[in-house]
């Protein structure tokens, strides 16, 4: 199996593994954090997951602020977790579907590798028909895609003006 295949199967496997989470209710932190909305729906103070971390009350506060400003590592965040009883779910979550994301990278790559080739033309009084250039765009956004190098593609360097 080729690598682009590969990847393909990949992105399928992916797209059908995030369509099937249901993460609407989780993907808002609370406002207050995680740690501080767990330990108060527990009924723990700060003393009790202190003692449980092994660490000072002052210390349990500054998690829950570290926290909240994005300052805390993963590391610490599963420890702290695990003292919760909870578990952390760590994940990147795509904004569109992995496929979507893939598809959108190479038409902007494509379109922007045939804008140059377009230029270049013109100055040779040539000119790309309209309908051939939406069907080329598709077929090489397509060939970047099945080489397998999307994200080391980049668009030819934009002329120096003169």
């Amino acid at each position: 199996m080729r690598k682009s295949e590969r990847a393909a199967q990949a992105r399928r496997e992916l797209d059908r593994r995030f369509e099937a989470a249901n993460l609407e209710p989780i993907v808002a932190r609370p406002r207050s954090g995680w740690i501080r909305a767990i330990r108060g729906a527990l009924g723990m103070s700060q003393a009790a997951l202190a003692a449980r971390l092994a660490i000072s009350s002052p210390a349990v506060h500054q998690l829950e602020h570290a926290e909240l400003n994005g300052g805390i590592t993963i590391a610490k965040l599963a420890e702290v977790a695990t003292s919760l009883d909870c578990s952390l779910i760590y994940a990147l979550v795509p904004n569109t579907t992995i496929e979507e994301t893939v598809q959108a990278e190479a038409r902007r790559v494509a379109a922007s590798t045939l804008a140059y080739a377009g230029r270049t033309m013109a100055l040779e009084a040539q000119s790309i028909n309209p309908d051939h250039h939406n069907e080329a765009m598709v077929r090489f956004a397509q060939e970047i895609i099945d080489r397998g190098d999307l994200w080391r593609a980049s668009p030819l360097p934009k002329p120096n003006p003169a």
